[in-house]
């Protein structure tokens, strides 16, 4: 929340005990008290309030400003840029409302949410519907192929499953499962390799990686690596289509711009992957293709960029 210090605690307390308020108050800031604390929220310097949005968990910012005293289009802007819904209360707000917006009630104030898009119910109901059907049907292959891929996988002492975290939606953590195509220790060997990451930007990316394992190679090429995510998928922590979900190193880089990429459900295919993945190397594009599909996306793209993996996959193109 962004507010000033003739609203901080009235506001504060409404939300924190409001029946009809289910979010988590996870963050303040009081443009001008600086030195404002508080026992239970943490308390974020104006001049830190971008970093924090840009790498903290934030699914919205509710502004409560008196708008003739500050430039609250500038703050819905800057986090718009992010993905990141804006909220403000009506009655600190005159302010130009030419954007995608809702007028609702939280708390017991009228409030109107600004955000990039809002997408149809039915929709985002639709999305989840495919993702339980598609994900237990994906599961049941993994199934069946691990009981080959397993004990091929383990000949060199390792484990068959990596588990890594990863970052989902607005910068959530989540345990990310993938079949190993790599050595053990390729984690502690990529460190050694970032000078040859041919991809620009926020993402490591190598021709001819020397981690990955015979048996690697062949599960990559086929992607049968990625099996495992129907489990995230299943879980709610990714979907079928989405965007990629960056490790943890990868996301500490984000831009605020390049954040707006998590502001949908990360996936196991996407726009990316079936616009020639092997061929980008400049993550700006993957960026701006992701912007894309969250900004288009409706049930009719996910079901297209489905079908169009399918025939990558049986093709066995773009993945490396």
């Amino acid at each position: 929340m962004i507010t000033a210090t003739s609203r901080v605690e009235k506001v504060m307390d409404k939300l924190l005990d409001a029946g009809d308020f289910f979010g988590e108050l996870v963050a303040v800031s009081v443009l001008d008290k600086p030195n404002f604390q508080h026992d239970t929220i943490t308390v974020v310097p104006v001049e830190d309030i971008l970093n924090f949005a840009t790498h903290e968990v934030v699914d919205e910012v509710f502004i409560n400003l008196p708008s003739e005293e500050y430039d609250i289009g500038e703050f819905i802007s800057r986090f718009e840029t992010m993905g990141i819904d804006v909220t403000v209360n009506l009655n600190a707000f005159d302010h130009n409302l030419g954007r995608d917006k809702k007028i609702r009630g939280m708390a017991g104030l009228n409030v109107i949410t600004f955000s990039t898009k809002f997408y149809k119910n039915s929709h985002v109901i639709a999305k989840r519907v495919i993702d339980i059907i598609g994900s237990i049907f994906g599961l049941m292959i993994c199934g069946l192929v691990s009981i080959v891929l397993v004990p091929a996988i383990r000949k060199d002492g390792g484990p068959a499953i990596f588990a890594q975290t990863r970052i989902g939606k607005n910068g959530r953590h989540f345990t990310f499962y993938k079949f190993r195509s790599m050595c053990i220790d390729a984690e502690d060997k990529k460190r050694e390799l970032l000078e040859k990451n041919t991809m620009q930007g926020g993402m490591f990316k190598m021709d001819n990686d020397p981690r990955i394992t015979k048996i690697g190679r062949f599960i990559r090429k086929t992607s049968l690596d990625e099996l495992p995510q129907f489990w995230n998928v299943l879980k709610g922590d990714m979907s079928l289509v989405g965007t990629r979900p960056p490790t943890v190193d990868e996301y500490e880089t984000y831009t605020p711009e390049q954040k707006r990429r998590l502001s949908f459900k990360p996936g196991i295919t996407g726009l990316w992957q079936v616009s020639g993945r092997s061929e980008i190397k400049n993550f700006d594009e993957v960026v701006k293709l992701d912007v894309a599909y969250i900004d288009d996306w409706t049930i009719w793209k996910d079901i297209e960029i489905l079908l169009k993996t399918i025939k990558v996959v049986l093709m066995r193109d773009g993945a490396k």
